[in-house]
């Protein structure tokens, strides 16, 4: 059976690529959106702490032998403590000030995260 032309096995698959994709892009702007929202920070190291935990993950699977269950847990803990640093260590220090030094300050911060 075809719908326009495209088989329906091939339209269930994309349709269920486009809902997964659809659901990260809606994690990653409803966290943007709450970090704007408590601490009046355009923060766009947000989605490389994302990827950071995702090639983190990865990087323990297959170079160290971890089990990936042992991952899911641990990896947004580390992700989440080195988030709990940069907000005591370098966010702190520019909630009062303009909205273009956090801008600043966050894609610095997520150009580094991603060289590394």
């Amino acid at each position: 059976m075809e719908i326009l032309g495209v088989s329906l096995p091939g339209l269930m698959s994309q349709l269920l690529l486009g809902l997964v994709n659809g659901s990260f892009y809606a994690i990653l702007s409803l966290g943007l959106a709450v970090i704007f929202g408590l601490l009046n920070v355009i923060n766009f190291a947000h989605g490389a702490l994302f990827m950071l935990g995702a090639v983190s993950t990865w990087m323990a699977m297959n170079y160290f032998g971890i089990n990936y269950w042992v991952m899911l847990l641990v990896s947004p803990l580390l992700v989440g403590l080195l988030g709990v640093l940069i907000e005591r260590f370098l966010l702190r220090w520019i909630y009062r000030l303009d909205h273009l030094y956090g801008l600043l300050l966050t894609l610095g911060l997520s150009l580094l995260i991603e060289g590394l």
